[in-house]
């Protein structure tokens, strides 16, 4: 049997393409791995997403009571001083502090009951032969006519029949932390940077705490795992930490969080989507507003058979990559306290202070 179309890879990119093809009438075929119970960093959606949301009839998930609206996010970048930015003047909205699993959870059932088959398996290699698909699955041969890579990072069909670039190393250190004085914390998310890179805190819904460190990943301050001590998080993080008792209460985690993407983000018989097409600093707050984009989007072409929208997609995957890379530099040439660290020479360029633009939250 070969499927008409093959969704790879997990995720909200992986969920959403599933979702939105099915809601075509596609019938796809969803291959992912199960997402597993352990906790997901990456939980700060922008309010820009929630019109992507209700194209999909999935903006009724926001409101569940695991997700929090984020109206206070202060930030110490270029100087000591924490800089608040309310969403009461943000137009389009609040962002969510989502709980990302949950958010996952949703969108996998909604695609399900759309109508995508779901395959819990990973994608262990990819093939064409004669303008087929041939995909290995758990040993077995699995046959498509087209694919959507929705992979990550590891993008195993973009990766394998593109060009791949990436901009930087950088990497993240994480941990979940859980408030054990009985006292309800103030929900607010907190970015600082510091010599070795730059950290970012929220609170969730359910008052536990997530503490990132982002460094590139060969760097010593990634190696020496910053976060198995409290005593290295920064002054505004750690006062809140300690200030509401927190405490560790999970084994420190690593990811590659680094700017990667495709060119061209479709190919005969393919198309990347999510981070798979363009991979961003979490510093944009862009990972799960793309994610949702590309899948509508490329969606959206495959159904209609349109070429021409499917190049008009790709092109403005490498538009937007274009302008993420811009404003990416602008907005860490803000930091001028440590441009002789490697972390942040590699970063920012001595000529020159943009002065337009600001951090934004994970």
């Amino acid at each position: 049997m070969i499927h008409d179309v093959a969704v790879l890879g997990g995720g909200i990119a992986g969920a959403a393409a599933a979702l939105r093809l099915a809601q075509g009438g596609a019938r796809p075929l969803w291959i992912a791995a199960p997402r597993g119970n352990a906790f997901k960093p990456g939980e700060h959606l922008s309010a820009a997403a929630i019109p992507l949301l209700k194209t999909l009839g999935s903006d009724a998930m926001l409101r569940a009571q695991v997700h929090r609206h984020a109206h206070g996010t202060y930030s110490a970048w270029g100087s000591n001083l924490l800089v608040a930015r309310n969403a009461i003047v943000q137009l389009e909205g609040p962002p969510t502090v989502l709980d990302r699993g949950a958010f996952e959870d949703a969108l996998t059932a909604q695609a399900i009951a759309a109508g995508a088959t779901r395959f819990e398996e990973d994608v262990t290699g990819v093939t064409v032969v004669d303008g087929c698909w041939h995909l290995d699955v758990a040993g077995q041969a699995v046959k498509a006519g087209f694919v959507f890579d929705a992979t990550g990072r590891k993008a195993v069909v973009a990766g394998q029949y593109a060009a791949r670039f990436q901009a930087d190393k950088l990497a993240c250190q994480y941990a979940v932390f859980a408030c054990e004085n009985g006292e309800a914390p103030r929900p607010v998310t907190l970015i600082e940077a510091e010599e070795r890179g730059w950290w970012y805190m929220s609170l969730l819904a359910d008052n536990r705490a997530v503490v990132n460190f982002y460094t590139d990943a060969d760097l010593p301050g990634f190696k020496n795992a910053a976060l198995e001590t409290q005593a290295r998080v920064p002054e505004a993080i750690g006062a809140y930490l300690r200030d509401y008792g927190f405490a560790m209460q999970s084994v420190p985690r690593r990811i590659t969080t680094n700017s990667s993407w495709v060119a061209p983000a479709i190919g005969a018989g393919w198309v990347a989507i999510g981070d798979a097409a363009a991979a961003f600093d979490p510093l944009s707050s862009h990972g799960m507003t793309t994610a949702l984009w590309t899948a509508i989007q490329a969606s959206d072409a495959y159904l209609a058979q349109d070429r021409g929208a499917m190049q008009a997609y790709s092109d403005s995957v490498a538009k937007g990559v274009q302008e993420y890379l811009e404003a990416r530099h602008a907005v860490y040439a803000r930091e001028r306290r440590w441009v002789k660290s490697r972390f942040w020479a590699r970063r920012v360029a001595l000529a020159g202070h943009p002065q337009d633009a600001e951090p934004s939250p994970v």
